[in-house]
């Protein structure tokens, strides 16, 4: 795992956890049947499905998985078979500093899965992943050079590049699971069972972090700006405090929304300084966030920020970093949708031991992230194992049809019915633990989100 090495996110050594009828009554002129009806099991019902014999395709083996990929140990167990996931990240493009968290995520919990039995008869084990920098093209390229040897993606980071194949993935019956949340899944993607999404969408985050700072800050907030990236991210956060502004009767004084290729720091920064605002809500990633929060800085200017989850990184409050009084003096939030590293659930304290296991605890939110989102793949091969079709196109129907738990990580998700997620996590900067955030709350859903209908299309 190269790219791994490159970033020097972690080696971890081999460990191995502990877990832990039909009847009737005649008469003479007619016969009245009485029959008690037979329970059908499906892939459309895989909760109640239990198949005497599982059939497998590509990306299932009888050949037990690796001991590790590349440096990085898979804790399968050499008695069962494999299931192989395939990863596609960003190493080197813009998210180049959150794609190798998410992977650590990832990995970690498919570590800690296996030594705790795995899914049924299977291990499971991530391949090497590829790097398409964040870029649609690269993203196929990437894909094509899998695809014949996985059983799903563990991973599809960006919402534009995992669009871009999603036509490909229908051909293949290939489920992933994206790491980014647009608000357009559900109605572009999740309907044909192809995207096994978590967590509140950006619009929805949107809402939730401008109704969640008028209820909770002490300050007046009146007119606010919008800082992010068209699109996905930026623009469905935008659509969303956009909603909540007009909900609450606040003026959007300014939106910069340019393309990402298009972003100019001195721009963002010389809105903020010429027209003042109560409060700017950031969806950027974490190099152009704190250039752009530094920038204002500088001139005096330090509003209420209330930031989407990529803009922030645990590294902004630590020890060394010149911006960390800014990050940790009050006026910056951080929104996100999952909850971070030191939350109470079982999920986070598998977690926790796992990385302690190895001696490699890691707080950032991206790590916890993306072992949150695994328990959702780990739940449909799950139910396609129960209904006996452990090919990619039972791992589709039961992707279609099946409830979700992570440990309380992430309420219950019903995958291929729920419209929308809404609960979002709202947390402050500070240097006192792991992932750089004290949680203020969760689960939060505001009036705005709470009032629309989540079933009726994407924000943006």
């Amino acid at each position: 795992m190269k790219s791994l090495r490159k970033q020097g996110i972690i080696l971890f050594t081999i460990l191995a956890l502990v877990l832990v009828a039909c009847g009737g009554d005649a008469v003479e002129e007619e016969v009245v049947e009485e029959t008690t009806p037979e329970v059908v099991e499906s892939l459309d019902s895989p909760a109640v499905t239990t198949a005497q014999s599982v059939k497998t395709g590509v990306g299932v083996t009888s050949d037990p998985c690796p001991e590790a990929v590349g440096s990085f140990p898979t804790g399968a167990d050499p008695s069962k078979g494999c299931i192989y996931l395939g990863l596609i990240n960003d190493y080197t493009g813009p998210y180049g500093a959150l794609g190798p968290a998410l992977e650590l995520g990832q990995r970690a919990f498919w570590l800690w899965a296996n030594t705790a039995g795995g899914v049924g008869d299977y291990s499971v084990t991530i391949a090497e992943g590829g790097d398409a920098q964040y870029n649609p093209a690269k993203h196929l390229e990437v894909y094509n050079s899998m695809r014949n040897d996985v059983a799903a993606l563990a991973m599809s980071l960006g919402t534009p590049q995992t669009l871009f194949i999603l036509d490909e993935l229908d051909k293949d019956n290939m489920i992933a699971a994206p790491m980014s949340w647009y608000s357009g899944y559900g109605f572009k993607a999740l309907d044909k069972g192809l995207i096994v999404e978590f967590g509140s969408s950006y619009c929805a985050q949107g809402m939730n972090a401008l109704d969640w700072a008028i209820a909770s800050l002490p300050v007046d907030i009146k007119t606010i700006g919008i800082i992010g990236n068209a699109g996905d991210y930026g623009g469905d956060w935008a659509k969303g405090v956009e909603a909540a502004a007009e909900a609450n009767g606040v003026t959007v004084a300014w939106s910069y929304l340019p393309p990402a290729t298009e972003f100019d720091v001195a721009q963002a920064v010389g809105l903020m300084v010429t027209q003042p605002v109560d409060a700017y809500f950031p969806a950027l990633g974490p190099t152009a966030m704190a250039q752009v929060a530094g920038g204002a800085f500088q001139q005096g200017i330090t509003p209420i920020a209330m930031m989407a989850a990529p803009s922030f990184n645990d590294s902004f409050v630590r020890e060394g970093f010149a911006l960390a009084p800014l990050f940790t003096s009050g006026t910056m939030y951080v929104t996100a949708f999952t909850q971070p590293y030191e939350a109470d659930t079982p999920g986070h304290a598998a977690m926790r031991a796992t990385f302690d296991a190895v001696g490699q605890a890691t707080g950032n939110l991206f790590v916890t992230a993306g072992w949150t989102s695994q328990y959702h793949l780990r739940d449909v091969l799950l139910a396609a194992i129960k209904g006996g079709d452990l090919t990619r196109a039972g791992i589709r129907r039961a992707a279609a049809n099946v409830d979700v738990s992570s440990d309380q990580m992430m309420p219950i998700k019903n995958l291929g019915r729920d419209g929308g997620q809404t609960e979002t996590y709202v947390g402050v900067p500070t240097a006192d633990n792991l992932s750089g955030i004290n949680t203020l709350a969760w689960p939060y859903t505001g009036p705005t989100a709470a009032a629309r209908d989540w079933t009726a299309g994407a924000c943006s």
